[in-house]
């Protein structure tokens, strides 16, 4: 697992309030700072995960799973989030806990019905659980990781989130973006299996 890190951000950004709040490592300072942090945890996370057999259908999973990756860097790493954001894409935070839910659910079915195809599949449960957003920070990093582990333990050819544009953190992340609205917007989840399995969509 390399694939799943968009490292666009400028890491001499300063923290901004919303993402003081909960840290434990209270002299971070920047962004890059907080990557470094996060990242090691990850890089911890990942061990663990690599030891684990689950099919991660399960909201257990996803919050414990969240939990190994980012528990080292946030008070709150594992826990559903209970504000809103701005981004009205998002889930409210009354709504996490249901659509959590229905999602376990529907990945159940689908892998059991073959409902669409294994990268359709993957695509479907991305762009679930990222518009869910459960978590105040982390959720398109969890999301990464937790698909990547769904498809391998499944036996499926593991996303690569737009190698092809690897060179071009920036561009990379635009279209991520893109390809997310697009698929939550339409229903139409093209671009975004394109996206994930390093096609670039055509546009």
């Amino acid at each position: 697992m390399t694939n799943f890190l968009f490292k666009d951000r400028d890491g001499q950004t300063p923290l901004p309030p919303e993402l003081q709040r909960g840290l434990k490592p209270k002299h971070i300072q920047n962004m890059g700072e907080l990557d470094e942090y996060e990242e090691q945890n990850i890089a911890e996370g990942l061990v663990w995960l690599a030891g684990q057999s689950d099919v991660a259908t399960s909201h257990e999973f996803w919050l414990k799973l969240h939990k190994k990756l980012f528990s080292d860097v946030w008070e709150w790493a594992g826990q559903i989030r209970t504000h809103e954001l701005n981004n009205p894409n998002f889930h409210q935070p009354h709504q996490i806990w249901p659509a959590l839910r229905q999602l376990e659910g529907d990945l159940a079915y689908w892998v059991k019905e073959k409902t669409f195809s294994r990268e359709e599949t993957a695509a479907h449960f991305h762009e679930r659980i990222e518009t869910i957003h459960p978590f105040a920070n982390g959720n398109g990093r969890l999301g990464r990781i937790l698909v990547e582990h769904f498809c391998q333990i499944n036996g499926w050819t593991v996303p690569t989130w737009g190698s092809t544009l690897k060179d071009n953190p920036k561009e990379r992340r635009k279209c991520y973006i893109a390809c997310l609205d697009a698929a939550r917007r339409t229903r139409n989840y093209a671009e975004l299996v394109a996206f994930m399995y390093s096609e670039e969509p055509k546009r």
